[in-house]
């Protein structure tokens, strides 16, 4: 009997990077992780651009499978602060899974979302905790924050948003 259960919820293509959300269920403790892998069109097993999407599901399912529970292991976006939520919710929202916040943008979020300075220095203290270097950058030139693509594979995303499905 497998140990777990897997619900592919969506795939999409960003350029050769396909990305995939799916909820994986620990049968036995019934526990649940929302994540987003992602995947080179070329590690699927089949051609991307001819096979039908039963092909391609089948195919991410065999890939995602291979991970053999260790979205258990990813953090929790219900532990992350605020300012980190934000920019993982931007990444996974935008078309360009990217995440710009120039510094005009930074004031407006101040005012919006009553965020401070302070949460910048703790989104540093969890780029660091969490490995996140190569995902969100910090004051560079123009922009007070950027994220980047695959961000959105960091977590477990673990807040109720109406469905178990991210919004894209």
């Amino acid at each position: 009997m497998n140990k777990y259960q897997y619900d592919i919820l969506n795939y999409w293509n960003d350029e050769d990077d396909l990305y995939v959300q799916y909820i994986i269920e620990n049968l036995d403790t019934k526990e649940k992780a929302n994540v987003i892998d992602y995947y080179n069109t070329s590690d699927i097993g089949c051609d991307y651009n001819t096979a039908f999407e039963k092909e391609i599901m089948d195919s991410l399912l065999k890939l995602i499978k291979k991970n053999n529970g260790a979205e258990f292991q990813l953090p929790k976006t219900s532990n992350i602060s605020p300012l980190l939520k934000y920019v993982y919710d931007y990444v996974c929202e935008s078309e360009s899974n990217m995440c710009h916040v120039d510094y005009n943008d930074w004031e407006e979020l101040k005012e919006d979302y009553d965020f401070l300075e302070e949460d910048i220095t703790t989104l540093k203290a969890e780029i660091e905790k969490y490995n996140l270097d190569d995902y969100i950058t910090l004051n560079s030139k123009e922009y007070k924050i950027c994220g980047y693509g695959q961000l959105q594979c960091r977590f477990n995303d673990d807040v109720e948003k109406g469905s178990d499905e991210l919004e894209r």
